[in-house]
């Protein structure tokens, strides 16, 4: 029975806000990119109980439309839009969803279609092209013919659990028309596979695809599903391997150079295409079938040779290519009692070196050996020379191991007071009528010391805001902001800035370090409050005694 003084309208309202739907959520994209210049109809898998939600992109040139059937977009990449990856979400009445990776290309791209699980039914692909696919189920194989001359280097290259995180260790190899492997890899940037095939002769080659969880189990056959999505690259014209050297000055924007297969005079072709806070920048150019990651550097960059016997003015910046048991040899000239910070990458600029570090002080006496912590990491660390001279510092590979992807980046500087800001999620939602909380990490280094003071950009002014320092000054500081005091919800992107003592203001900034994937607002959403029950005017019935 209906309380007096509550309308059907109101009722309504107030069940749906307590039983209100979570925010949407994507799982997968696909096809997970798209040519400049052109619109895609793109299915995105997930949960979306309002339809249609508003779709936006970190990419200003990418235009999203929600069709009439629920998970159907249509994408526009505009013609002038850079190449590379952004971020894809959906919006609705009850907030922002999480972000998912969305590549935007300059090949002419296809979709696999089925069957193509055999040598017969291989989709014929016209290269250069990019082939947006997916392994559909358990056991899936997927296969494409290209035509080669003898002669042509073929570049296959899979994005799939690195940049997109399908669920998928995938193998790669290039078979022949009579079914022999005639090359395969496994693992070439992370879990993701590549593989460069010279062609012994002119004929139909098959390229053929599939995959293992990237989380092993206890099955021992090829996995598929709904998210395992991917995107192959396929050419025989100019791909880049990786830059090189493999760190470029902030004023240099075009002419950066790459190493790879038919580059020609390509090679020094690339722009900068993207950059993040954390000194990462993408590099591409309009004539290669890919783009590379690498670092900002202070100074100008080095390429580590033989006989480099001087010592090197910091800051340097040195790209080292691994010798096999052989150790590339930096000489610096240190300050007593002065500290410095070391960095060396190649995980994360799609490199394969384990790098592995020793510090020697001038009297030779070996101080301490580095090495990242764990696979797929890079090495980062802060020391304090105890005398003044000339030290050695010795890069090898771990394992002994030297190919064409077995280089790194080594980054030695005096440590100088600096920050970082780091968001706990890129998305908020608070319950209605309450102040949400957003966490920022404000890390300290170079012996800079007090508090940060914060600016919000995006917020109307009539929300409040303010902040709430933890105890321990290692944990997050607190952000909380709202609660809205009218009936209408806000929901929004959140950009939270700060500066720490003397030092520029810094943008805090969540999600991949990967160039274009970062995520650099909180998407909040700060539900109305609850409709107060107003009193019955009605007097209640006393029932007879």
């Amino acid at each position: 029975m209906m309380r007096p003084g509550i309308s059907i309208a109101l009722l309504a309202l107030i069940l749906a806000t307590n039983n209100a739907s979570p925010a949407p959520s994507i799982d997968w994209l696909y096809p997970a990119g798209a040519k400049r210049g052109t619109t895609v109809e793109v299915t995105a898998g997930g949960k979306f109980d309002q339809w249609p939600a508003k779709w936006v992109c970190s990419n200003p040139a990418v235009a999203i439309k929600a069709l009439p059937t629920k998970g159907l977009l249509a994408v526009t990449v505009a013609p002038e839009a850079l190449p590379g990856p952004c971020l894809i979400r959906a919006i609705d009445e009850t907030g922002a969803g999480n972000a998912k990776p969305f590549i935007i290309g300059m090949l002419p791209e296809l979709k696999s279609r089925e069957p193509d699980d055999e040598l017969a039914s291989a989709l014929l692909v016209p290269v250069p092209a990019v082939v947006h696919g997916r392994l559909e189920k358990s056991g899936d194989v997927d296969c494409f013919a290209v035509e080669l001359k003898k002669g042509q280097t073929l570049v296959a290259s899979l994005m799939a659990n690195h940049l997109l995180a399908s669920p998928m260790d995938a193998v790669l190899q290039v078979v022949s028309p009579q079914g022999s492997v005639l090359t395969q890899n496994n693992d070439a940037s992370n879990l993701d596979p590549a593989i460069a095939f010279l062609a012994l002769e002119n004929g139909t080659h098959i390229v053929r695809l599939f995959a293992f969880p990237s989380m092993p189990d206890s099955s021992i056959r090829f996995a598929g599903g709904d998210a395992y999505v991917y995107r192959l690259t396929l050419t025989t014209g100019p791909f880049a391997r990786h830059a090189w050297p493999l760190s470029v000055k902030a004023d240099k924007k075009e002419g950066l150079s790459a190493l790879g297969w038919s580059l020609g005079d390509f090679a020094s072709s690339a722009k900068k295409l993207a950059s993040n806070p954390s000194g990462q920048v993408l590099a591409g150019s309009d004539n290669w079938a890919n783009f590379v990651p690498l670092m900002l550097a202070d100074s100008e960059p080095v390429l580590w040779r033989q006989g480099l016997d001087k010592p090197l003015d910091l800051p340097v910046s040195l790209s080292v290519k691994a010798l096999g048991k052989e150790a590339a040899i930096l000489k610096v000239k240190f300050a007593k009692d002065t500290e410095y910070q070391l960095a060396v990458w190649s995980s994360g600029l799609e490199l394969n070196m384990f790098p592995s570090v020793r510090l020697i002080d001038p009297a030779g006496k070996l101080l301490q050996t580095l090495e990242p912590k764990e696979l797929h990491t890079d090495l980062s660390t802060t020391f304090k020379a105890a005398t003044q001279g000339e030290y050695r510092i010795e890069i090898r590979e771990a394992h002994s191991i030297s190919s064409d992807r077995h280089a790194c980046l080594v980054h030695l500087s005096k440590l100088t007071p600096d920050f970082t800001l780091k968001l706990g999620g890129e998305s908020v939602v608070a319950e209605a009528g309450k102040a949400a909380t957003v966490q920022v990490t404000v890390g300290r280094m170079g012996g800079l010391t007090g508090p940060p003071v914060f600016r919000l950009e995006g917020l109307p002014a009539q929300i409040p805001w303010s902040t709430e320092p933890d105890k321990d000054p290692a944990k997050p500081f607190k952000i909380n902001i709202g609660p809205v005091k009218d009936a209408k919800a806000f929901t929004g992107p959140v950009k939270v800035f700060a500066k720490v003592g003397n030092l520029p203001e810094k943008q805090a900034w969540t999600g991949s370090s990967y160039p274009g994937l970062q995520v650099m607002e909180t998407w909040l959403h700060l539900p109305p409050p609850k409709p107060v029950d107003k009193p019955s005017d009605t007097p209640k019935k006393v029932p007879p005694k």
